[in-house]
């Protein structure tokens, strides 16, 4: 059940974070287009591809963490046998959760405070770009979660 319930978020994700590509990739040929071409840029396109290299990041982050992608130095862990290594995970994931959680509550209060202003060439709240942050951090945890869950359920360790 786990399992499936990440995988439903993964392929969301999945769909949610090529649509933001193309949409930036769109973005930043219009961009060039208009600098070079019309000798005239249009202001929303940079602001559009800044906007969405933030919540490309953040929800690739979580996508990475279902993934097991993310860059790790794991000798010293590959040499100790299997009970001292599963310590080793669960610290890894317990400061991950953390940290997590610390994008969750303080993005949000930040995405909460910079909502005061527009944004200068869209003219929407920042709170829609800073959201990225704890939309971020709360998949990240859901995901890793989901993780340790079905390892539990399952008897294999991370």
């Amino acid at each position: 059940m786990f399992r499936s319930v990440a995988g439903a978020i993964e392929r969301v994700l999945d769909v949610v974070l090529l649509v933001m590509i193309a949409v930036m990739a769109v973005s930043i040929c219009w961009q060039v287009f208009g600098r070079y071409v019309l000798n005239d840029a249009p202001g929303w396109t940079e602001e559009t591809a800044r906007f969405l290299m933030a919540w490309i990041t953040m929800l690739g982050s979580a996508l990475v963490m279902r993934r097991n992608g993310h860059v790790a130095v794991t000798f010293v862990a590959d040499l100790l046998p299997p009970g001292p290594r599963a310590v080793i995970a669960w610290i890894r994931d317990t400061l991950i959760l953390v940290m997590a959680g610390s994008l969750v509550f303080y993005g949000y209060k930040f995405a909460v405070i910079g909502g005061r202003r527009d944004s200068a060439a869209l003219e929407i709240p920042m709170f829609w770009p800073y959201l990225a942050i704890p939309v971020g951090g709360a998949l990240i945890a859901i995901l890793l979660a989901l993780h340790r869950a079905d390892g539990l359920r399952t008897g294999t360790p991370s």
